[in-house]
């Protein structure tokens, strides 16, 4: 997800037409061929398809956004704008919601991608993320797809499929934690300059950031670092399963709530 980044900036201003409308044990179980234990994976539900469909609601607005809709909007592009992350207008608002491109091929609204999925049960906060580190392998899109440049896998294919890049390891993690009852997003933006994805959760009333991404093998997976200590990550939109926050204005900022951010739309599935 290194170069979206321009092409979302590109995309923020092309606007849709007016009219239309859950134990350590988990951890500590003996390693398995990791070819064999993917191929089981996928007997295991790794082929299951999720439903992706829905529309949007945006705020201040009566007309929802469809996925119908976007995928014709799309299809109006060229191959290389339609390959990136899209930031849609609607209306006379901006930065209502996002799309990504699929494994089938088709741009869906960002909320879809998480689809409710949960792994194993866990009560430990920090097992999902080892999980990620020790389960999934990091790889740019445009070296697993045949050269395409943004790929977006659901949860439950981000946890099925060995590879993948940072909203991939964001999705899955962010939907994992949701399902422990944790206030988890999805957080896009650039970390370095680069256009990046992670998490933020929200637990106790503190904002923890965690990056998907991380192999660490040493370090204490318990600790939970600070989102207003953590250096070098510039958020610009996050969402989780039902809503797309954007940041009212371009200063940087470490705080993932708060006036400076507009709940932009609701993402109703089905």
């Amino acid at each position: 997800m290194r170069s979206w980044l321009p092409i979302l900036l590109i995309a923020t201003a092309m606007v849709l037409p007016e009219l239309l409308v859950r134990a350590e044990r988990d951890v500590r179980e003996p390693p398995v061929d990791p070819e064999l234990h993917y191929q089981l994976s996928l007997e295991e539900g790794g082929n299951q398809r999720d439903s992706q469909r829905g529309q949007v609601r945006v705020t201040g607005s009566s007309q929802p956004i469809t996925e119908a809709l976007i995928q014709k909007m799309v299809a109006r592009r060229t191959e290389a704008e339609s390959a990136y992350v899209s930031i849609w207008n609607w209306q006379g608002f901006s930065n209502v919601t996002a799309s990504a491109r699929g494994l089938d091929s088709k741009h869906h609204f960002a909320n879809s991608y998480l689809v409710g999925f949960q792994p194993f049960e866990t009560d430990k906060l920090w097992v999902p993320l080892y999980s990620l580190a020790t389960r999934k392998q990091y790889q740019y899109d445009h070296l697993q797809y045949a050269g395409l440049s943004d790929i977006w896998q659901t949860s439950r294919q981000a946890y099925y499929q060995p590879r993948g890049d940072c909203e991939d390891h964001a999705i899955l993690l962010a939907d994992w934690l949701i399902n422990l009852g944790v206030d988890a997003r999805v957080a896009m933006g650039t970390h370095k300059g680069q256009g990046h994805a992670w998490v933020v959760a929200i637990v106790e009333g503190r904002e923890y950031l965690l990056e998907a991404t991380s192999k660490r093998r040493h370090a204490s997976w318990k600790a939970m670092p600070l989102a207003a200590l953590a250096e070098g990550y510039e958020v610009e939109f996050q969402f989780n399963r039902d809503f797309f926050w954007a940041k009212k204005s371009p200063a940087p900022t470490r705080r993932y709530r708060g006036d400076h951010w507009v709940r932009k739309s609701r993402f109703i599935r089905g």
